[in-house]
């Protein structure tokens, strides 16, 4: 094993860019910290406290005339595939074939990787999951086409506006009012079309099933602040997708439409 000449402060090096990766790419804080401390121990550093978040991790050596540093997040995402390589690095230490800079590199041409999938490919998942979600709601093929155009026209209109870096709630809030109007558009032109299955499956891909999972993960893992903040972050985003469909569909009910 290559790493195991490294010096204390290259240690913490390796291990903050390590916690950098994995928590931007998704993971939980519980599995940041465990992920940090397990390095250390194998590097020899035992005297190693770690304070992680969904937006900082602070990393600090005990000894007097220890190292720490902070590094602050700013971008989160979900990438089970990095998440596993962490994973990997991690229980295959002692096979590890490169050195401390070649180490650096490797982690932070990880934080440079662009996603495993390009927008077009995420926006036509979307509507191919809230068209799946329609049918398995009940319904019918008209429900089905309609709830594909809405989930796909919602995720565009997110990746859309997240070159404009506006705040995820209004992001969201956007993205479900976009359900709504188009909704409302396929019920328009087609009377076989049925609203609340519509509605309903194209919502199913922008619900924050992960974010409220991590969330509670860290709550039984002891982490109360990571807890409490990553639940507070899924009821927010659920709450912004109501927000844009109560708006949009308030809005069309007092313009005297019939929506149902």
């Amino acid at each position: 094993m290559i790493l195991g000449q490294l010096n204390r402060k290259q240690t913490l090096d390796i291990a903050m860019v390590v916690g950098k990766v994995l928590l931007m790419s998704g993971a939980e804080t519980s599995r940041v910290e465990d992920t940090i401390e397990r390095f250390c121990a194998k590097m020899g550093c035992y005297e190693v406290n770690v304070f992680v978040t969904p937006t900082v991790i602070v990393l600090g050596d005990e000894q007097p005339d220890g190292y720490s540093c902070v590094s602050r997040i700013r971008s989160r995402s979900t990438n089970l595939r990095t998440v596993s390589q962490v994973n990997d690095f991690l229980y295959n230490l002692d096979t590890w074939d490169k050195d401390y800079q070649g180490t650096m590199d490797y982690f932070n041409n990880k934080l440079k990787e662009t996603p495993p999938y390009n927008d077009k490919l995420i926006c036509l998942a979307s509507g191919l999951a809230s068209a799946g979600f329609s049918g398995m709601l009940g319904g019918n093929g008209h429900d089905f086409i309609a709830a594909f155009v809405t989930g796909l026209v919602a995720m565009l209109v997110l990746k859309l506006l997240g070159g404009y870096r506006p705040s995820a709630f209004w992001e969201n809030a956007l993205a479900g009012a976009s359900i709504a109007a188009v909704a409302i558009m396929c019920c328009a032109i087609s009377v076989q079309c049925t609203m609340d299955k519509i509605i309903v499956g194209a919502v199913m891909p922008f619900v924050p099933g992960v974010a409220f999972t991590n969330g509670l993960r860290d709550y039984m893992a002891g982490d109360l602040v990571s807890g409490n903040s990553r639940v507070a972050e899924a009821i927010l985003f659920a709450s912004s997708i109501a927000v844009g469909l109560a708006f949009v569909l308030q809005a069309w009910h007092k313009w005297g439409w019939s929506l149902w």
